[in-house]
């Protein structure tokens, strides 16, 4: 796949709720403010950014920077009719030249929390993942106490496959172990697992 003929624009995705946008520079002050948030702080094992300076940089580099160099895409979640940012998911590492893998990451405000958000933001970008960007393979790591982010993906078929010791550092920089689940385009449907869920998040 040509990545640059492919998908010249960012793709705009719509759900029933929600609209999933291209997060652009012009967020940043939403960026320092929703990656200091302490919930997602510990959820993701990262520490916040120091200042705007350093949160525009990151910005930049995780979010901008991934679509330009087509290496992936972080949408930007809003409610519909609300013209603001409460969370971003997407994917990276997408894996050259075939293509035929991502890891996924995803984040959302607390407020916005067991409304089902999160999973129906999902369901859309892992729809476009296994259509638009012809992926087989989806993975998702999660720390080993991040309990709420394991239902979540469990609930949408991930598959656990193991754990990764002392494969990563928390937002204090000591050593933690992922636990890597996976998800292939053959076991995806969107619409038995709508049926299927038993837990919000």
């Amino acid at each position: 796949m040509d990545r640059l003929k492919a998908f010249k624009k960012f793709p705009e995705l719509k759900t029933k709720r929600l609209v999933l946008r291209e997060i652009t520079l012009a967020d940043t002050e939403w960026y320092l403010r929703h990656f200091s948030t302490d919930e997602i702080v510990r959820g993701q094992g990262y520490p916040g950014p120091l200042g705007f300076k350093e949160a525009r940089a990151e910005l930049e580099k995780y979010f901008v920077d991934l679509f330009k160099e087509r290496n992936g895409f972080r949408w930007g979640i809003e409610i519909k009719g609300e013209d603001r940012l409460i969370g971003s998911l997407g994917f990276y590492k997408w894996v050259k030249p075939a293509g035929l893998q991502a890891e996924m990451g995803y984040d959302l405000d607390p407020e916005y929390w067991s409304r089902g958000i999160m999973r129906e933001a999902m369901t859309a970008v892992i729809d476009f993942g296994f259509k638009r960007m012809k992926l087989n393979r989806i993975e998702v790591l999660i720390m080993t106490r991040n309990r709420r982010s394991a239902v979540l993906v469990k609930g949408l078929g991930f598959e656990k496959e193991g754990v990764l010791r002392e494969h990563g550092y928390d937002e204090n920089m000591k050593l933690v172990d992922d636990v890597l689940y996976s998800l292939l385009k053959k076991e995806w449907s969107p619409r038995k697992r709508v049926k299927k869920r038993q837990v919000i998040v």
